[in-house]
């Protein structure tokens, strides 16, 4: 029972308690460290999703980021209000939660995964760019769901129902492990996250690309959540948010922001300034960032 009291414990309850602790966390990992028994789950998951076209499916999830209901929170701004703010972490932060949650429910069982994140500045990713899991149109004869997924949106203009495209560029130009590192050395709030996004921007454009007629989805604001590599993107832009966290402190974030609302999740920017108590963690590489 935690709730009693206890004099002394020892460390090996203590070590029992936090290994209980972390059992109960969903546990992000990296995309390229996924067990196939893994990476099966959350293709069921994607799959499944994909499949739902009411609020529960990955249409109605991507359809809050951009078109129609543009939601999200860029460069201070909102479309339709004349606010500014730094909401880009907070709201992208509140958005994956609630999107991992719909994943989950259509998952399997066992075993049950977090969404992925995307090292776009290991050495792996200089090399092949977007991850194998996502970046094949098929697996076991069967279409992939983290390779594409199909935007419908009747009420663009002009009305969008087709599947997602993505040319991404050179992997070499992707950013590096010293430019991270240099960004989670930087110690104001404000300063971090205008760097990260405008990082997080240059990800955007190298992914989506152009094939000399087209850009690809995830280049344009209005389709990119639809691209199923734009979850984990965005999932390596919260862990390094996490990860600065560590650094400089939970609550290092700018005062002001902490009871403003983040539309449509109802949750305020103080609700979503700790991973752990949102009830999600991620895996831990000592080897890179």
């Amino acid at each position: 029972d935690f709730c009693a009291p206890v004099a002394v414990r020892s460390s090996k309850e203590t070590l029992n308690q936090k290994e209980i602790i972390m059992a109960s966390l969903t546990v992000r990992k990296n995309a390229d460290n996924l067990s196939a028994a893994e990476l099966k789950a959350l293709r069921a998951g994607y799959a499944q999703a994909q499949s739902i076209m009411d609020n529960r499916g990955y249409n109605h999830f991507a359809g809050l980021h951009g078109i129609p209901n543009w939601y999200c929170w860029h460069h201070s701004h909102v479309q339709g209000s004349i606010a500014n703010a730094n909401l880009f972490l907070p709201w992208h932060r509140a958005f994956l939660l609630y999107f991992e949650k719909a994943i989950r429910d259509q998952s399997p069982q066992i075993p049950k995964v977090g969404l992925p994140w995307w090292n776009w500045s290991s050495a792996q990713s200089h090399l092949t760019g977007v991850p194998r899991a996502f970046s094949v149109a098929t697996v076991g004869g069967q279409p992939n769901p983290l390779y594409r997924a199909r935007i419908v949106a009747p009420t663009a203009t002009p009305p969008i129902n087709r599947r997602t495209r993505r040319f991404p560029g050179n992997p070499a130009t992707l950013p590096t492990q010293n430019q991270i590192e240099n960004l989670l050395n930087v110690n104001q709030f404000t300063d971090f996250t205008n760097q990260l996004e405008n990082i997080h921007d240059g990800i955007h454009g190298w992914t989506g690309g152009n094939n000399g007629t087209v850009g690809g989805d995830m280049g344009s604001v209005g389709t990119a959540a639809w691209d199923p590599i734009f979850w984990s993107h965005h999932c390596m832009i919260d862990r390094l948010w996490s990860l600065w966290q560590l650094r400089h402190g939970v609550a290092n974030i700018t005062p002001a922001l902490l009871p403003m609302v983040l539309q449509p999740f109802g949750l305020k920017v103080q609700d979503v300034l700790s991973t752990s108590a949102l009830g999600y963690t991620y895996a831990v590489s000592f080897l890179q960032l």
